[in-house]
């Protein structure tokens, strides 16, 4: 049996937190590890799904906005407060969502954080561009270099081995490699911008996209056939998919379940440029 859709960015956003969700080594991690979540519009599904509610205040932290690259005023608030350590991205980020044992802890420095997790625990991260390939990466715009919070948390998991799971959509597709788009956005040598001069740095780990998802929640086989739109379907993905007959029909139900679901509203600068310097996407 074969069916098609049509998903909006935000819908796709929904069913991809579906499956992150029901990943063995989530449900493990809550039951009885660390999972920890870098807030984004890629995740905030998620973190409902946990907590049986949306977050309240800072849900998403880079945006990619009409005027340009910029943060959400409320990342841009959190980013001003910063006292020292403010260009240590391990001391001064502290907007990940830490869940022990399915529990949400305190808010904690991204360095202690890292400190915590173990081979058993996971970190979950949306991502910013997807090559044809599978590939994905990262925008960042902090100055101090390393990558930004990314960076440094790639680096933690080398050494620790923990889980990193990418969830990210196929309205990030690039047609272009990675390694080929992060040699380009060499942020640092950019004279001007729309919005924060980024880099791209590229990311290892589980990549969840919507066939991705698919696959994983319902065991169908799908292909991307088409993608765009208008009247609020801009982004979107067409999406054929085949299985059994009872695969399918699930597959389909929940899909129609999803159906218009929404975002929280989003609050942006009046300014791309009224934002922090060391903002790290």
């Amino acid at each position: 049996m074969q069916a098609e859709v049509v998903l909006t960015p935000t819908e796709s956003k929904r069913l991809i937190s579906e499956a992150v969700f029901h990943l063995p080594e989530v449900q493990d991690a809550l039951k009885n590890g660390m999972v920890a979540i870098h807030p984004s519009s890629s995740t905030i599904f998620l973190y409902e799904m946990i907590m049986g509610k949306m977050p309240q205040g800072l849900w998403v932290c880079g945006v990619i906005g009409k005027k340009g690259l910029c943060g959400s005023n409320e990342a841009v608030k959190m980013i001003q407060s910063r006292g020292p350590g403010a260009h240590d991205p391990l001391q001064a980020s502290k907007e990940t969502w830490f869940f022990k044992k399915g529990i949400l802890q305190e808010s904690l420095p991204l360095g202690e954080i890292l400190e915590q997790l173990t081979e058993k625990d996971v970190y979950i991260k949306g991502v910013n561009a997807l090559d044809p390939f599978g590939k994905v990466g990262v925008l960042f715009g902090n100055p101090a270099g390393g990558g930004g919070t990314i960076g440094k948390v790639m680096a933690a998991q080398r050494k620790k081995g923990f889980h990193v799971i990418l969830p990210i959509g196929m309205e990030k597709l690039i047609p272009v490699t990675i390694e080929k788009a992060s040699h380009a956005a060499g942020f640092k040598r950019v004279e001007r911008a729309m919005g924060v001069p980024s880099g791209l740095v590229p990311v290892s780990g589980e990549k969840m996209d919507e066939c991705d998802a698919l696959s994983r929640l319902f065991g169908v086989k799908a292909t991307p056939i088409a993608a765009g739109g208008l009247a609020g379907a801009e982004g979107s993905v067409v999406l054929a998919f085949e299985g059994e007959d009872e695969q399918v029909n699930q597959a389909f139900e929940m899909l129609k379940s999803i159906k218009g679901v929404q975002l929280p509203v989003l609050s942006l600068p009046e300014s791309t440029d009224a934002y922090y310097p060391t903002f790290s996407l």
